[in-house]
């Protein structure tokens, strides 16, 4: 599986709706520079690929994607934080996202994890913690 090759479309995160509400779905998602960066071996543009994997049945708060992706525009410590970090040096209109819905995100998140080490020869950047 090819990381490069499996997030379409890419959107705009500085007009990321928090009206769009795709609850209750499970999937992979990521963000990105419009722009490459140098990586260990090789250039990419991946800032992020993450997943969420929640039983809807077991939690009585909202999950998802779109709430998965919507904690980043809080501000919270973690990976929200980094995120905002880039969005500050490169400017939040730079900044793009993407996810898929899919079954098993849990083996997606990893085999694109997997892919990217494999071509980089290490993690993307905010895949690490601080």
């Amino acid at each position: 599986m090819d990381y490069r090759n499996y997030f379409e479309p890419w959107m705009n995160w500085e007009t990321f709706d928090e009206k769009e509400k795709f609850r209750g779905l499970n999937g992979v998602y990521a963000f990105r520079l419009k722009s490459n960066f140098d990586r260990l071996r090789g250039s990419s543009s991946v800032l992020y690929i993450g997943m969420c994997d929640q039983n809807r049945k077991k939690e009585d708060r909202p999950s998802g994607l779109w709430w998965r992706l919507r904690n980043y525009k809080q501000n919270n410590s973690g990976g929200s934080a980094r995120l905002k970090d880039i969005e500050n040096e490169f400017g939040s209109s730079n900044v793009e996202y993407s996810y898929v819905v899919c079954e098993n995100p849990r083996e997606i998140e990893k085999e694109l994890l997997h892919d990217y080490e494999r071509q980089h020869l290490e993690l993307p950047p905010l895949n690490r913690s601080k």
